[in-house]
């Protein structure tokens, strides 16, 4: 993480070096204990640069561009994953996910998805985890009158709004994976130039959602159980605030550095993390907690860094997979075939959504398939950068809501023990079957008002 902020700060060759081989050594070190998913990602990438090694004449840049790629995602993703240790310990963050839990159950779907959208710019997947976890525990059999067909259906709208709101932080989150991956393969554009256009997006994917909860509400069930008095929401604006000065923090970094916000994100995330922690540690009594912070980081390194070992390998290979597939790729050959197709504008945004989304229900996670779209298409050339942008951002949500094969959809099925695929096509696939034709309606309005 170090040496890849001084390489990308500083220009500093030597820790671009440093970077690399620490990553390869992580790498080696946790491939043991992988997931077989992350595993054939990284044999996939393995096998595609042996294959760029042995076929190009010059493999050497390619090589490198591709492992960078890969310890830009490696330090990004344990950015905020210092942040989700600093959360999972906070007495704040359970009071406030308690507050959200504890809902009327009319309410409980704009507060679990929203809620679930705003922890997520911090915990990232963790919010899964977090959330899950407090519904399985709170919604007991007693707690549901001795029902069990209420228990279930409470079960199953609270994980759809808890997995529909995680979807929302593709649109609507500044510090995320898939707002990294635009700006970085689509340089011209900023996030205050999407998000004018990615907000909006997220309104009409929300409010379907919540439309959708209350139709299908069982509300013959609702009668049978008593009313409870809605607790307090003084914890979860405290929480907000919280999400916010963080948030404010990593603008403020790329406004004094004058660097772009997925770079602002490995410096901020950090220090604010340390700063947490430390407010959390001067609890324990005596100065500013910052050095029994640090202390704490650097005691549990082993288990705070490892434990991100199946989101880097799965987000860092399929980046380095992306730079390793794109130049290999004849751009005028795919130039000349696109424009025979007669796709263009709000079309050819329309059907790389599609197409990430077909995709991901095959198992190709959407960052290799939307860095390979945003690489080839980015330069404005067939359509306006801003729409395909938002286009890409909507299919990596769809994506995760309906791919079986997605990390979040893997974390929330193990955590209440259902198939992935019956969350994902049953539980979800009406909302899938309705959002698909609105984002594409929405996208044609876009082309017509940018």
């Amino acid at each position: 993480m170090l040496a890849t902020l001084l390489f990308l700060l500083l220009d500093i060759g030597t820790a671009a070096w440093v970077a690399r081989f620490a990553l390869l050594s992580y790498l080696l070190v946790q491939w043991p204990r992988q997931a077989p998913m992350a595993k054939g990602i990284l044999l996939v990438t393995s096998g595609l640069a042996a294959t760029v090694l042995l076929s190009q004449a010059h493999p050497l840049p390619l090589l490198l561009h591709g492992l960078d790629r890969f310890c830009f995602f490696a330090t990004f993703v344990s950015s905020l994953g210092l942040l989700r240790v600093s959360a999972m310990r906070s007495r704040l963050v359970r009071e406030a996910g308690q507050t959200l839990i504890r809902q009327k159950p009319a309410l409980r779907y704009p507060t679990l998805s929203l809620g679930t959208a705003l922890f997520g710019l911090i915990i990232n997947i963790g919010v899964l985890n977090l959330f899950a976890t407090m519904v399985m525990r709170s919604n007991t059999l007693k707690a549901a009158g001795g029902h069990r067909d209420i228990q279930q259906a409470r079960e199953r709208r609270m994980m759809l709004s808890i997995l529909r709101g995680f979807a929302l932080a593709p649109l609507v989150s500044p510090l995320g994976i898939t707002m990294a991956v635009i700006l970085a393969n689509m340089p011209s554009l900023t996030w205050a130039t999407l998000a004018p256009v990615a907000l909006p997006t997220a309104a009409l994917f929300f409010l379907l959602g919540w439309w959708l909860d209350w139709q299908r509400r069982p509300s013959q069930l609702a009668s049978r159980v008593p009313a409870t008095a809605p607790p307090a929401l003084t914890p979860l604006w405290r929480f907000s605030l919280l999400a916010l000065a963080i948030t404010l923090s990593v603008f403020a970094v790329a406004q004094a550095g004058q660097m772009r916000l997925p770079l602002a994100v490995l410096v901020a995330c950090p220090l604010s993390a340390i700063v947490w922690m430390a407010s959390q540690r001067q609890r324990l009594g005596g100065g500013t907690g910052l050095r029994r912070a640090v202390t704490q980081v650097a005691r549990h390194s082993r288990l705070i860094f490892g434990a991100n070992r199946g989101e880097i390998a799965v987000l860092g290979g399929s980046a380095c997979l992306g730079a390793l597939l794109t130049p290999l790729v004849d751009g005028q050959a795919l130039h000349h075939l696109l424009l025979a197709s007669h796709l263009h504008g709000a079309a050819m945004a329309i059907a790389a959504m599609l197409l990430v989304v077909v995709l991901a229900q095959l198992g190709l996670n959407p960052i290799v398939s939307v860095t390979l779209l945003a690489s080839l298409l980015g330069d404005g050339n067939i359509v306006d950068p801003r729409l395909l942008a938002v286009a890409l951002m909507c299919s990596w949500s769809l994506s995760m809501i309906s791919s079986p094969f997605t990390a979040s959809m893997l974390v929330l099925s193990q955590l209440i023990q259902r198939p992935a695929r019956q969350i994902a096509w049953r539980w979800n696939g009406l909302f899938f079957v309705l959002v698909v034709p609105l984002l594409a309606g929405w996208l044609w309005m876009l082309s017509v008002l940018l």
